[in-house]
């Protein structure tokens, strides 16, 4: 059953010189505003849904454009409501101008993402496909892409529902016995039980397995550069993105602050971070550098320890205390000056001998290959974090097996949490939280 809306408005297309612009209406005044503004009043009893039409379009009689109207008819449309999209010429002037003339005829501008919000709550989309469309949006990678389209196509949604559907399966079982529990009457075996509720786990931890290698298709890979100063950082930086993006010199501490590059390798966008040369300094700037370099490697999936092939320069004690939570990749440079061991990574970051292979190196850790052809794939926190609190509440229903009532609340917990991917339980807080990250006009 749709929700009733007011009628709201937004440019849909990015800012910028193009083509065209979209201007998007969408509630229960959208077909009479957009018949006003343009030559088509006359024909709007006429008018057919999912049909384009050529008109200009006017301010109090003077033209504003020239455009093309679409008209949808609810709850055939993307939102489930009336919604008209007006495809004018693009840049600031135009699309402005549009926007300005159907504000005036008493349209609210819409808050970013409340179309997508109004399709969720029409019943067009579930939460995690809605999701879905600010991942695709947002896609800077073709395995991020990939990801966002199989949710979008629901399979995310459809496996959670399964399990969602199981979890209450179990707890309708479970009441049903609760009633008749004078009569000492038992519906479903504990065994029956615990072997439901083991699968059920497996389940969910395989899906949770997805998140890691997931979040860097979503997020991208970030990858710290860090080594002793004149390491050649910012050679090799420079050398991945075919740019003097970072500054080289001779001189030591010459990098002050972390540069970061972002590349595609295997189909994850891989961000490389130039970071500061990490030695004892007396030098506030370069000190300051330093800082954001470890701040850097906290926060990092990966380092590329690079070191000198010649001087063996290592970074100094904190810092390679630092690296010992992280991924380590220990890779000794100017291999052109100075020859390594054949069981030893080398490369010439001048010359850019070996690092090609160092990024293939980096492209198997991320595990790429896994990413793009497993069939779902969780890559928002929140998806993890529900996961984990119903596979929490299953261990506790699994523990209670002989205490029904404390078993049912638990399954009760299971059910919401999962819920809360598609949106069948979710909170209004949580839904302003989700659709605020998205964009103006989506």
């Amino acid at each position: 059953m749709s929700v009733s809306f007011d009628t709201i408005c937004a440019i849909s297309t990015p800012p910028g010189i193009g083509g065209i612009a979209v201007i998007r209406l969408s509630g229960p005044d959208s077909w009479r505003i957009a018949s006003e503004i343009s030559g088509l009043r006359s024909q709007v009893s006429g008018l057919l849904p999912n049909s384009v039409h050529f008109s200009p379009l006017h301010d109090d009689g003077e033209l504003v454009d020239e455009a093309l109207l679409t008209f949808f008819r609810a709850p055939k449309s993307y939102t489930g409501e009336d919604v008209v999209e007006i495809s004018c010429h693009g840049g600031g002037y135009a699309a402005k101008r549009v926007l300005h003339v159907v504000l005036k005829n008493g349209v609210r501008l819409a808050r970013p993402g409340e179309f997508t919000e109004r399709a969720f709550l029409n019943g067009k989309l579930d939460l995690a496909q809605a999701e879905a469309v600010a991942d695709l949006i947002h896609a800077r990678s073709e395995s991020s892409g990939k990801i966002a389209l199989r949710q979008l196509e629901g399979k995310l949604s459809a496996l959670v529902h399964d399990m969602r559907a199981k979890v209450l399966d179990l707890l309708a079982l479970l009441e049903l016995e609760l009633d008749f529990s004078e009569e000492d009457v038992e519906f479903q075996t504990r065994q029956s039980r615990l072997e439901t509720l083991a699968s059920l786990q497996e389940q969910i931890r395989c899906l949770s397995s997805t998140f890691s290698r997931g979040r860097f298709a979503r997020e991208g890979l970030r990858v710290a550069i860090v080594g002793a100063p004149n390491a050649g950082k910012s050679t090799l930086l420079n050398r991945i993105v075919g740019d003097d993006r970072a500054i080289v010199s001779p001189e030591p501490g010459t990098t002050r602050d972390v540069v970061e590059a972002h590349i595609e390798l295997g189909g994850i966008e891989v961000i490389f971070q130039d970071t500061a040369g990490l030695r004892e300094t007396n030098h506030a700037i370069e000190s300051q550098g330093i800082l954001r370099t470890r701040r850097a490697i906290e926060r990092s999936d990966l380092v590329v320890l690079l070191i000198d092939a010649a001087t063996k320069t290592m970074p100094d004690t904190e810092t390679l205390e630092i690296m010992q939570s992280r991924e380590v990749i220990t890779v000794f440079n100017k291999c052109d000056l100075a020859p390594v061991a054949e069981n030893i990574s080398g490369i010439s970051a001048k010359t850019g001998e070996g690092v090609e292979e160092l990024l293939q190196q980096i492209s198997s850790w991320s595990h790429s290959e896994d990413i793009t052809r497993e069939e779902i794939v969780i890559t928002e926190a929140r998806h993890f974090n529900v996961l984990t609190r119903a596979s929490d509440s299953l261990s506790r229903a699994t523990a209670q097996i002989t205490q029904s009532v404390l078993m049912a609340s638990d399954l009760r917990d299971a059910a919401n949490a999962l819920g809360e991917i598609t949106g069948e339980t979710i909170g209004e807080e949580i839904l302003d939280r989700i659709f605020s990250k998205f964009c103006i006009g989506k």
